[in-house]
């Protein structure tokens, strides 16, 4: 009865973080919906499943946001 119960809550705690997730990427981009969910801890296919895409161009975005802010990084440093 437990690990019904454990999973029943489990299922609950799922669906909340699906209605959370999709009201903070409700009425922006999709590069956008990507970077707040990516920072949220999302794996790259739930985050594919709430942004409607595939599973690969979430793959691609996240690396070029990776890219973007690893670049900006070093370019204010050289700056200083």
């Amino acid at each position: 009865m437990a690990n019904q119960d454990e999973s029943q809550f489990a299922a609950q705690l799922q669906v909340i973080r699906r209605l959370l997730a999709l009201s903070l990427i409700e009425g922006k981009k999709q590069r956008e919906q990507i970077a707040l969910l990516g920072a949220a801890g999302m794996d790259r296919h739930e985050i594919a499943e709430l942004v409607g895409t595939t599973a690969g161009t979430v793959s691609v975005e996240l690396s070029q946001l990776k890219k973007r802010k690893a670049g900006g990084a070093r370019g204010r440093r050289g700056q200083e």
